[in-house]
């Protein structure tokens, strides 16, 4: 039995949350669902849990393809030996990731373009990229 006395109520929420959840929370979610808004408090808070073998890492995931692709961690509930953390992505593994999330027609277009001394990219009325921006977010219904 884990020793849950003196927990507070953020924590029991969490462990909650977790209980219910059988693939896992990161820590986003689980800040995202608890209305947490100090990413530090969150951290502790996890940090808490761990320590108390109430949650560990199960696995890691990649959930954004930017410059530096960090992996986070994925918690669920109760004792467990905490998943290794993996090797860090390549650059050209994370530039392959940023290539497909933003699709490789426009990755090409927007290479084509540069070469050719271009500042900026509008396509139907829409900036999509900008020199010294990069790639602009764009609603789904104006997404190339």
């Amino acid at each position: 039995m884990m020793d849950t006395t003196r927990l507070g109520p953020n924590q029991r929420r969490a462990l909650q949350l977790l209980q219910q959840s059988q693939a896992g929370l990161t820590r986003t979610e689980l800040q995202t669902q608890l209305a947490i808004p100090d990413l530090r408090t969150m951290q502790t808070m996890l940090k808490a849990l761990r320590h108390r073998g109430l949650i560990h890492i199960a696995t890691w995931r990649y959930e954004s393809a930017g410059a530096s692709c960090p992996a986070c961690r994925v918690f669920v509930y109760g004792p467990g030996k905490d998943a290794p953390r993996p090797v860090a992505l390549g650059k050209e593994e994370c530039r392959q990731r940023y290539r497909n999330k933003i699709g490789r027609k426009l990755y090409n277009r927007v290479g084509e373009a540069r070469k050719k001394g271009a500042t900026r990219i509008v396509i139907d009325g829409v900036t999509v990229w900008q020199k010294g921006m990069g790639f602009a977010r764009v609603n789904k219904e104006n997404r190339v």
